[in-house]
């Protein structure tokens, strides 16, 4: 077909589907949550129309620099015993856009397998299954990474007079999920993961002992509680068909017992944990090297025999040398820490998730800190550019 004519055919695929989605939305309410699923799944084949069309305008092949993960970006078997490290990155432009990635890439001189995005539970319609976010990382090249946070109190409750009342929902909140109460969102998010059908890396109620954060946290629920849930949500995505999701399970190593929490060999894939150094922003904190943070958890992090993941690794400026913290956590990683087979770049601007300040993890801005994480990576980091 030449040129114009797939022109023409895109643009009439995306007018089609323009239509279709302005259609959908005229419906009454009653139909929402129809509507959202068929919107998000027209937003699929729109996006991938989309990406597909600036892949061929951008020139630069970016699957070709990711051949070496060809086999494993398809095959979640390979994905839950990886044989090397696979770098990522949560950029602040996500799901937006991805091309902070592509500039943290270029940056780096690396090419980034594992791209990771962050999704609240609740009836929004940010809050539904992000197939058209999914099938753009996809399609890129990379496998998406999901931090699924389970808040519960975004729930209507008229569409669901069965559950108590918004302010009541925390308390143990993690036992209803384990009862069930909430499988009407945990199955629609389950059927839709088994109909994307390609690997999906699943970070499911992250740091959950951490007393001060999240309401799913050891102020509101058990760890009883909370195995309960992580192994109830499990089932429900196997029972749906959808085994090709990875479970990253992600405690907070700071706080102790933490290690109590873990939901059983056949319920996990990856052991996770990130590593933030806020330096002296707060009362609570100081400046910690990656070693300190990370390098006393690490041997009970690898002794559950699963690949462990950096699944947010940042630094900020204030306080201490930025590029000599990246250059010391980056330098000779597979030698120091053999078990750790992914380390995902914390990539954003005006995180207030644990200080009421905004804070700046960026790390494109400084050509100093550049440089000394590019250098550092150079003589092991898999896709990198030479």
């Amino acid at each position: 077909m030449k040129r114009s004519g797939r022109l023409m055919v895109a643009i009439a695929t995306v007018t089609g589907a323009t239509l279709a989605i302005l259609a959908l939305t005229s419906l009454s309410s009653e139909s929402a949550g129809p509507v959202t699923a068929m919107l998000e799944r027209i937003g699929a084949g729109v996006g991938a129309l989309e990406h597909g069309v600036r892949s061929r305008t951008r020139g630069a092949d970016r699957a070709t620099r990711l051949a070496w993960f060809a086999a494993s970006r398809g095959n979640r078997a390979l994905l839950a015993k990886p044989d090397s490290v696979l770098l990522g990155a949560y950029d602040g432009g996500i799901p937006g856009t991805l091309e902070g990635v592509e500039q943290l890439e270029r940056t780096l001189g690396v090419t980034l397998p594992i791209v990771q995005a962050y999704g609240a539970w609740g009836e929004k319609p940010e809050q539904q299954f992000p197939a058209r976010l999914l099938t753009a990382v996809t399609d890129f090249g990379s496998v998406p990474l999901l931090t699924w946070e389970p808040w519960l109190v975004d729930f209507d409750a008229r569409a669901h007079p069965e559950l108590p009342l918004r302010e009541q929902r925390d308390a143990h909140g993690l036992a209803a999920i384990a009862r069930g109460d909430y499988d009407f969102y945990v199955d629609a998010w389950a059927a839709s993961a088994a109909r994307f059908g390609r690997p999906i890396m699943l970070r499911f109620a992250h740091e959950m002992n951490d007393p001060y954060r999240y309401p799913w946290g050891p102020q509101h629920n058990t760890k009883e509680e909370y195995i309960a849930a992580w192994r109830h949500v499990v089932e429900r995505f196997r029972a749906a068909g959808a085994t090709n999701v990875v479970w990253i399970w992600s405690p907070h190593v700071a706080y102790e017992y933490w290690d109590l929490y873990y939901p059983g060999d056949t319920y996990v894939d990856w052991v996770a944990t990130g590593v933030l150094n806020f330096g002296p922003i707060a009362q609570w904190s100081r400046w910690w090297s990656f070693d300190e943070i990370f390098g006393s958890k690490y041997q009970k992090l690898a002794s559950f025999g699963k690949p462990v993941m950096v699944a947010e690794l940042g630094s900020l400026a204030v306080g201490g040398d930025q590029a000599a913290w990246y250059a010391s956590a980056l330098r000779d990683l597979p030698r120091r820490y053999p078990a750790v087979k992914s380390v995902v770049f914390f990539n954003t601007e005006g995180d207030r998730t644990v200080t009421y300040q905004s804070v700046d993890w960026t790390i494109t801005g400084d050509s100093v800190t550049r440089v000394a994480i590019a250098a550092a990576l150079q003589p092991w980091a898999p896709g990198r550019s030479r």
